[in-house]
């Protein structure tokens, strides 16, 4: 009763005490935002589409929408937003605040607006047939259908209604026929969440005691019904078409499989808090019991039935207290807005009023402000002048160093170019005297055959030397000049190590030299194969120059990491320290006679270091006096 009592009193409130808390300033006093009147449509778009799933946080983010839309005299969102909070209400089964708001909604929305009218005209006609005024619906159904026009959606939606006045009234064959009529419409636009409900709708029509009742259509029916509340995620509707199911099944004596979908909508319903479903279906249950004549269980359930009613009667208690207080705070706040925007009147008045000092001042700071940087930007400029100068004069130092520098290491080569030309001009003016020498006697018929093979073997090893100097000459000038070409490919170093083997073996016989090849076979190195042959052919030719008669010479390798290095060690005389330090260093040049007096220009050791550093290896070296010296080189594994 208490219920009654409040909505009776709520809905003799005369319509102005919303209206007057609603009313709004001409919106063309505000300044048009058209970006926030897009938010507050957007958001109460996505309002209307939670109502039924959330009403409570629908209704509260409606009212948050409805200030809004007041504070900037936003007309259409207000009206969006009494609706909002309309349609929340008529979801909770309050019909009569729901018909309060749609009403005051209708003055908010522009005649333009047809399509938002026809959707207020359609709740306020559901909010009618709930209450079982189906003269009423009709007439708000038909004003629904005017301003939706050819609008076939809304079309749909108003047919789908009117079916369900029908459908309450018992007129089976109009209720089908609008059934049907609204699905042809739907189907074309793949409104599956409509077409779900007709199907239901279709199923509790062919379920009901009437002449047209039908079981076999009312389980196709509820059958298709459910298998699309699936496709929306419309719990509401699939624990509304079990509890019809259930009920078609016990009328067809099949009360086993009957309970088994009563207990699911029970279970749906009371988690999803329906009630007017949870009556319906705790009704089926005690019906499915009563006809199986089993006492304990049509006890049990007829007790949670009552104590779900006790139940249901002090939530509605509790929730009609809320309600109340809920409308009368949205509309203390509303007088609140009305307040605030008579404050903002005056304050905007005081304000106009102190506008031309606050010009008058402007004007004059804006005076001293252009004053002001008129000064700063000439101290500005003499500054970055300042600047550039003394980065200039930096500049000019820095590249005064640099200069330097490269003044001294072109010093630097040129000495090393100048030692390096009177070093090769030495040693091949040896050589070259020799052999003229030899032709010349070999002209004069000075020399007889044999002599002419003795003078021949003694001298080869000195021309050979002289070819080594040669080459390595061209090939260091090469590399100074225009730079290297490098065509770096996999190599096996067996046998790259065999051919140096036998370009050296007539020096290996005259020093009675053993030389061994301990290079394992499966070694390849990623190296240009030129370069390799340059490096080979000058620490081996070294390595023969300081190592005396019967002595040994080995080529090993081994891998480290993703490098393979490789050692040529010999049995010669060995180096201190000093001389270490001065051999590999690049400022100096260094050489000494071998075993026989062999000459060298230093220039092979310093062409074999660039060569292996242009292909990303390095050059070291360990040696003894008298014990031998052993060089080192490492570079990439294929």
């Amino acid at each position: 009763m208490s219920k009654l009592y409040w909505l009776f009193l709520i809905y003799l409130l005369p319509q102005s005490a919303i209206c007057a808390g609603l009313k709004t300033t001409d919106i063309s006093s505000f300044e048009h935002d058209t970006t926030t009147f897009a938010k507050i449509d957007e958001i109460n778009k996505k309002i209307y589409t939670t109502f039924l799933s959330d009403p409570t946080g629908a209704r509260k983010l409606a009212e948050a929408q409805l200030i809004a839309s007041k504070t900037i005299g936003y007309k259409k969102g207000i009206g969006q937003s009494l609706l909002n909070i309309g349609v929340t209400y008529w979801s909770q089964s309050y019909n009569q605040i729901s018909l309060l708001y749609l009403d005051t909604a209708i003055h908010y929305i522009s005649k333009n607006e047809h399509s938002l009218l026809s959707t207020i005209y359609r709740h306020t006609a559901r909010d009618y047939m709930d209450l079982r005024n189906y003269d009423k619906a009709n007439v708000f159904l038909n004003k629904a259908e005017f301003e939706a026009g050819t609008d076939e959606y809304l079309l749909a939606e108003i047919v789908t209604e009117r079916s369900l006045i029908f459908a309450r009234k018992k007129e089976t064959d109009l209720a089908v026929n609008e059934v049907y009529r609204a699905l042809k419409m739907v189907r074309p636009l793949h409104n599956t969440e409509t077409e779900a409900i007709l199907l239901g709708r279709l199923s509790y029509i062919y379920s009901n005691d009437t002449p047209g009742r039908n079981y076999d259509k009312a389980l196709s029916c509820v059958d298709s019904s459910i298998n699309l509340s699936y496709v929306t995620n419309n719990k509401r509707l699939r624990a509304s078409c079990w509890d019809t199911k259930a009920f078609v099944l016990l009328n067809q004596h099949k009360p086993d499989e009957a309970l088994q979908y009563a207990n699911k909508a029970l279970a749906l319903s009371d988690s999803l808090g329906i009630a007017d479903i949870t009556t319906r279906v705790y009704k089926s249950i005690i019906n499915i019991y009563k006809s199986k004549g089993d006492t304990k269980m049509l006890l049990f359930y007829q007790y949670n039935y009552t104590a779900f009613l006790e139940k249901q009667v002090k939530t509605s208690q509790q929730n009609s207290s809320q309600l109340v207080a809920d409308y009368f705070e949205l509309n203390e706040k509303l007088r609140n807005l009305e307040e605030i925007n008579h404050k903002d009147d005056v304050y905007n008045v005081v304000v106009k009023s102190q506008k031309n000092i606050i010009i008058i001042l402007s004007v004059s700071l804006i005076l001293l402000i252009v004053a002001l940087y008129v000064v700063y930007r000439y101290y500005r400029e003499k500054r970055i002048l300042a600047k550039n100068l003394n980065e200039q004069h930096l500049a000019t130092i820095a590249q005064t160093q640099l200069i330097e520098i490269q003044a001294q290491h072109l010093e630097e080569l040129n000495s090393l170019k100048n030692k390096l030309l009177l070093v090769i001009g030495h040693d091949l003016r040896g050589p070259i005297g020799n052999l003229s020498s030899l032709t010349s006697l070999f002209e004069g018929g000075h020399l007889q055959e044999a002599e002419v093979k003795q003078v021949m073997s003694s001298i080869s090893p000195v021309v050979k030397g002289a070819e080594l100097t040669l080459k390595n000459l061209l090939e260091w000038a090469e590399n100074q000049i225009k730079g290297t070409n490098l065509q770096a490919t996999c190599e096996h170093l067996q046998p790259v190590v065999d051919e140096i083997e036998n370009t050296f073996k007539y020096s290996f016989d005259q020093k009675h030299i053993t030389f061994t090849n301990e290079v394992k076979a499966e070694h390849t190195v990623f190296i240009d194969p030129n370069h390799l042959k340059v490096i080979l052919r000058n620490l081996i030719s070294n390595a023969i120059k300081f190592t005396p008669n019967k002595g040994q010479i080995s080529v090993t390798s081994h891998t480290i990491k993703d490098k393979i290095t490789i050692s040529i060690k010999d049995t010669g005389r060995g180096m201190n320290t000093e001389e270490i330090e001065r051999l590999l260093s690049v400022k100096t040049h260094f050489t000494k006679p071998g075993t026989q007096g062999e000459k060298g220009t230093g220039i092979g050791l310093l062409l074999c270091r660039e060569l292996i550093e242009l292909n990303g290896g390095e050059l070291w070296l360990t040696s003894e006096v008298d014990q031998g010296t052993t060089f080192y080189f490492s570079v990439s594994n294929c």
